[in-house]
């Protein structure tokens, strides 16, 4: 059962433009268990926005998992039966992460045969259970931020779990294979962070693009995540975009949102230039995307998060920030109005090229 609106009745949103209405491609956005179930206006604005979700947790390893090994799904299927029956397209995230992992894992680290064919079967009852899910981040962040390598390595972290050290250099390969046969008709996803900004790791994801190529991995784009700021540098942006389109793969905006605040100042005050900031890089990164990826390898651009009071950089970082579309009572920034301004010229440009 849905709550009743957890706020006030002059804090509704009004209805207005309507993302979804005027993307050419699926326009997506994080979702969180607790907010869908709970608040009303909170789902009104995902179900009314957007056409395609992504669940911010309930369908990581760390969520199903328990440190016995037996896979609870109670939250990934309330959720996959509400966003079903809103008639969203749900996007898979993720199979495969060194983050947030089970405790389970540790105890299989000295068996790596045993540690794969977990691995495995894990992939096969996941994508068996909820075969509605379209596209699956398989991997996820598995090269270096430093060295551009595969990770092997790292922080010792609760729910840390380098997969390379345990499983070798070519794991990537094969957990894309155990995908495919789990479900062949599902598109497969590579997906990082600091493409736009870290030279270094934008050129390992593509040489490991290569590779699975190469090898005739069943691959079918990269996710881009772009936790950006109004600081990032534009011409980045439009060499990454790029260097991903020259793959020939399809691409994704899989994780955007905007800070405002990248210096972390704890008092920052948000004034009006900087939404404007905001805004206008957003309006960017819509932009580079549709100048420099053909239409054809246009997979979707998924926000990360709805509103600010449920960005992860204010939930979990506990930063001074407001990087989502949305404001703490789930009224439209400017950077919504940029985003749908810009996403109406892509549709012109798609349908009158």
């Amino acid at each position: 059962m849905l709550s009743g609106c957890l706020l006030p009745a002059h804090a509704q949103p009004h209805p207005g433009p309507v993302l979804r209405d005027v993307a050419p491609i699926p326009v997506g956005v994080a979702i969180g268990y607790f907010p869908m179930m709970q608040d009303s206006v909170y789902r009104r604005i995902v179900t009314q926005q957007f056409n395609q979700v992504t669940f911010e947790y309930a369908l990581k390893n760390g969520a199903i998992i328990r440190p016995d090994g037996r896979l609870d799904f109670h939250q990934a299927d309330a959720l996959v039966q509400v966003c079903t029956d809103a008639g969203l397209k749900i996007y898979g995230h993720t199979l495969c992460w060194y983050q947030n992992n089970s405790p389970y894992m540790q105890r299989l680290a000295g068996d790596s045969a045993a540690l794969e064919n977990f691995l495995k079967q894990y992939i096969y009852t996941v994508m068996h259970r909820y075969p509605q899910i379209h596209a699956w981040d398989v991997v996820n962040e598995a090269i270096d931020d430093s060295t551009g390598r595969l990770r092997v390595d790292g922080p010792r972290r609760p729910g840390y779990f380098y997969w390379g050290r345990y499983l070798g250099a070519h794991y990537v390969a094969r957990v894309f294979a155990y995908a495919h046969e789990a479900n062949p008709s599902a598109e497969l996803f590579y997906n990082d962070y600091d493409l736009e900004t870290n030279s270094k790791k934008l050129a390992g994801v593509l040489r490991l693009i290569d590779t699975l190529r190469a090898h005739h991995v069943p691959i079918t784009g990269i996710g881009t995540q772009m936790h950006i700021s109004i600081s990032t540098p534009d011409n980045d942006i439009d060499r990454m975009f790029r260097a991903l389109a020259a793959t020939g793969l399809k691409v994704r905006i899989s994780e955007l949102d905007i800070r405002v605040n990248p210096h972390h100042n704890p008092h920052m005050v948000l004034t009006p230039e900087l939404e404007r900031l905001q805004a206008q890089k957003a309006a960017h990164v819509i932009r580079s995307y549709s100048r420099y990826v053909p239409p054809a390898q246009r997979h979707d651009i998924t926000f990360w998060n709805v509103g600010d009071r449920d960005s992860w950089i204010v939930r979990a970082l506990h930063e001074t920030d407001w990087p989502t579309m949305f404001d703490s009572t789930y009224h439209p920034k400017p950077m919504f109005d940029s985003v749908y301004q810009a996403l109406q010229k892509v549709e012109r440009a798609a349908a009158y090229p």
